[in-house]
């Protein structure tokens, strides 16, 4: 394997990551080459049950072939009714082998919201894992295909004399790996293409920093969003165990003491937060070797406040928007040495991955100076589905004086610092993040002045060991103080957004307030609520 690790490119505001040729060109070839070298090592520990990677790899090629048979082939998409399951994982993995691109569906999403996706990704199939979750399967006119009745009908592989499945022809590095859905600031979610290449660098590249050794990571989070695919590709990458976990909450099975520790557990700072309020919170250094970061910005006091719990616990402040892959920028440290930035650093940019540091006309800003972050090279996904805003966001590199390739408008703040790193500075548009989940403000709006009675309305974030979103409208009615029109928005909003998205607390107001600049004054909006 070549390595080379260069500090900056054409001007000192750029940064590159390692350059580094991968072993693999895609997650599928990964779980196959450990399906083959390490059979009887665990893949997925869920409900009790424990998946080995030659289960696991059997699996997914038992259900590539009904969907084939199904009539779905490479290049077409797949919505994956994505409980936190080990068939969601086979099922996940079956759609890659075959060449396909799965679309993850939280089944906890509102119905307006399944309905949204579902008409982006436009799919040649849907695909689901059985259980309670399956009662509220959307109505779609496609062939719907059960993980367990396949895998029930194929049989017990490891039986003796069992046929093996018949394996497809592996994805190319260009091909579609996954669509995941992100809010959309016209109302509408995007859908954002990932190749195999550059999900293939991502695991890689994250997987060298968590490490090859421990218990694999826990499954938390909704696997609607790009946050958990850490916490189940990088394991599975690297020959370790996914373990999936009922929800957010489950303490036990997340931070309980462990013989064999997590490699590592990701999470969000807000949720650090709420676990570090309750009466036991936990502790870190019983449960995990690292404890990775993702989502929003993290605070150096969190850190402090978290105190012996992670004492031995490796930490990584991972960033990236889902236009670059999960993750394409992380900065490692320990609790003795909590930088005093006024956030942690994000660090360096991910492997065969560039970092540019721009003005709003693309030029290069001096070191130390803030500029919007630009991300070129592998981890750039491959725009949006179906084009959407993509020409104003992802650009050719060239347009930033460096070679042929993609390149994404991140939208977010940075600085250059003077070690080479590089610092969150905030966003540059009114785009929100509460608990590790994008809000963009369009969308918001969108679903909010649709709700008759309503003339303008204005968003803040209320932080907390829970962040939340706060919302202020104005009634077309002069004067309306009606509370019971309040509930009637929310309601509103959460027939139409996933939960992440919904506001908290819905405040009627006489005005939304301007400032001088035209944008919204929100300290000033709130205020008259005091009058």
């Amino acid at each position: 394997m070549v390595t080379s690790m260069v500090s900056s490119v054409a001007h000192p505001s750029v940064l590159t990551g390692a350059v580094r040729r991968l072993e693999a060109d895609s997650v599928v070839r990964m779980v196959r080459a450990h399906a083959l070298l390490r059979p009887d090592a665990v893949a997925v520990e869920s409900a009790g049950r424990l998946l080995t990677f030659r289960q696991l790899w059997s699996g997914a090629l038992t259900v590539a072939a009904g969907l084939a048979e199904a009539g779905v082939g490479p290049g077409d998409r797949v919505a994956l009714w994505a409980d936190r399951t080990a068939g969601v994982v086979t099922g996940a993995l079956a759609v890659m082998a075959l060449g396909a691109a799965y679309v993850p569906i939280d089944p906890a999403h509102p119905g307006d919201r399944t309905a949204a996706v579902l008409a982006g990704a436009d799919p040649a199939a849907l695909l689901h894992d059985g259980g309670p979750s399956a009662a509220r399967l959307p109505q779609v006119r496609v062939p719907v295909l059960d993980v367990r009745e396949l895998l029930d009908a194929a049989g017990d592989a490891d039986a003796p004399g069992a046929a093996a499945p018949p394996e497809p022809d592996l994805p190319g590095p260009e091909d579609i790996a996954y669509v995941v859905f992100t809010s959309g600031s016209t109302g509408t979610p995007k859908g954002v293409m990932v190749p195999h290449a550059s999900l293939a660098n991502y695991v890689s590249w994250c997987g060298e920093l968590v490490g090859g050794s421990g218990g694999g990571s826990p499954l938390f989070a909704s696997l609607g969003f790009d946050l958990a695919m850490t916490s189940l590709w990088v394991p599975l990458a690297r020959g370790l165990r996914v373990v999936t976990v009922s929800g957010l909450h489950d303490q036990e099975t997340l931070f309980g003491a462990r013989e064999d520790k997590y490699t590592f557990v990701k999470m969000t700072p807000s949720h650090a937060r709420f676990f570090d309020v309750l009466a036991e919170p936990p502790r870190y250094d019983l449960a995990t070797r690292l404890l990775m970061f993702g989502g929003e910005g993290l605070d150096p006091a969190l850190i402090t406040s978290l105190g012996s719990r992670l004492d031995g616990v490796r930490l990584l402040n991972h960033y990236g928007p889902t236009e670059t892959t999960i993750g394409c920028c992380a900065h490692a440290f320990d609790s003795t040495r909590v930088p005093t930035t006024p956030t942690v650093p994000i660090g360096r940019p991910a492997w065969n991955t560039r970092a540019y540091v721009v003005d709003d006309q693309l030029r290069p800003v001096a070191p130390g100076q803030a500029g919007e972050l630009v991300i070129a090279g592998r981890a750039v996904a491959a725009g949006y589905l179906g084009g959407g805003d993509s020409a104003a966001k992802f650009l050719d590199e060239r347009d930033l004086g460096g070679t042929v390739g993609r390149a994404y408008r991140t939208g977010d703040m940075v600085e250059l610092l003077p070690e080479g790193a590089l610092l969150y500075l905030g966003r540059g548009d009114d785009q929100l993040k509460v608990n590790g989940h994008r809000v963009e403000l369009g969308e918001l709006r969108h679903h909010v002045l649709a709700v008759p009675g309503v003339a303008d309305a204005a968003f803040d974030i209320v932080r907390g060991p829970v962040d939340s979103l706060e919302l202020f409208i104005r009634a077309t009615a002069p004067g309306a103080t009606d509370e019971d029109f309040a509930d009637t928005v929310r309601d509103a909003l959460a027939a139409a957004l996933p939960s992440a998205l919904v506001p908290e607390s819905v405040r009627l107001v006489p005005d939304i307030v301007f400032n001088a600049n035209g944008k919204c004054d929100v300290p000033a909006t709130r205020r008259q609520l005091d009058t």
